[in-house]
């Protein structure tokens, strides 16, 4: 029996960083649907008729924060609907104890590349999944 596809909201302004995002997300299968910054993020998930299991945002962005990302989440797909934050102001106590408030996952930019797939894959439960 095949599974249909997983889908992401990625929410990221940089165009190289949400290539190199997308392209990392795709490695393990995923559908992502991306934008540029966080009101259409939002926008997206607040439309529930959109089949969303993660989102993965910015935090700084133009048109809304990442934070604006994670409040549409938490509102619209409920407390325990997956965020991943990652930004370069991840070294910043504030923004830390903000991110685990919110009780979310706070990745710095410069850590992506080692953190993103198992942040993702342990969000979806993919460790746990059965092969499709």
């Amino acid at each position: 029996m095949t599974r249909a596809p997983l889908t992401v909201l990625l929410a990221e302004d940089d165009p190289q960083y949400r290539a190199t995002i997308e392209r990392m997300l795709a490695q393990l299968g995923l559908l992502t649907v991306a934008v540029a910054n966080g009101k259409l993020a939002a926008d997206l998930l607040q439309d529930t008729s959109v089949e969303l299991h993660l989102a993965v945002t910015d935090m700084r962005m133009p048109g809304g924060s990442g934070w604006r990302v994670v409040e549409s989440a938490r509102r619209y797909r409920g407390a325990s609907f997956p965020v991943i934050m990652q930004s370069g102001e991840a070294t910043y106590s504030d923004v830390y104890r903000r991110a685990e408030e919110l009780d979310i996952l706070l990745i710095a930019k410069n850590d992506l590349r080692t953190l993103l797939i198992p942040a993702v894959r342990s969000a979806l439960g993919l460790d746990n999944r059965p092969p499709t």
